[in-house]
């Protein structure tokens, strides 16, 4: 099966932390790196500001559903009203608890975020692999702002049913290369 994992800038927030001159500081090891201090080609996209139209997220659930059998969309609390609008029915909408969340300067701060997940057919029930919870703990890693720690990718694939015989999975926002490099460690072991 052919399955996905977007993590895009999130709705509202993308020129603000991935435009040009978005403010980084304190993210990271060092300037320019990724989530185990390696040097990235970048922390910023010229094109940020255009993940900040709804429209632009609505397309990509489009592309989600006519292009993949499974998929996972990560994104703030706040964008989960308008993805459900666009989501099939079946959608299920998952939870990142996170026990240390990053302060963003707000009223609240955000300590989880949904994760809309869109299971394949012939996957949805307990016969066909571990029974997973729909919730997952686990700090965010202090790299930059939006990355995933290495443990929400496996959650993630354990809830999206990976088989690393039969599944190609696709990385639809490299960003830190986590979700890329853990795709890897599971096709490896």
């Amino acid at each position: 099966m052919r399955l996905a994992i977007a993590d895009p800038p999130y709705l509202g927030r993308a020129a603000r932390n991935y435009g040009p001159g978005a403010d980084l500081k304190g993210f990271g090891q060092g300037p320019n790196t990724g989530h185990s201090g390696n040097p990235r080609q970048t922390l910023t996209h010229p094109d940020a500001a255009l993940w900040d139209d709804p429209e632009t997220h609505r397309r990509l659930v489009e592309h989600l559903v006519a292009d993949y059998d499974g998929w996972a969309i990560a994104m703030a609390s706040d964008n989960l009203r308008h993805y459900l609008q666009w989501t099939p029915p079946d959608t299920r909408v998952a939870a990142w608890l996170k026990p240390r969340p990053v302060p963003t300067g707000a009223r609240v701060t955000p300590s989880w975020e949904p994760v809309l997940v869109y299971i394949p057919r012939g996957r949805r029930d307990r016969s066909t692999g571990a029974v997973m919870a729909d919730r997952f703990a686990c700090p965010p890693p202090q790299t930059f702002v939006g990355a995933k720690p290495r443990p929400w990718t496996r959650w993630v694939l354990d809830m999206l049913g990976y088989d690393q015989d039969a599944d190609s999975v696709d990385d639809l926002f490299p960003g830190s290369g986590s979700v890329a490099w853990e795709i890897a460690q599971a096709v490896i072991l």
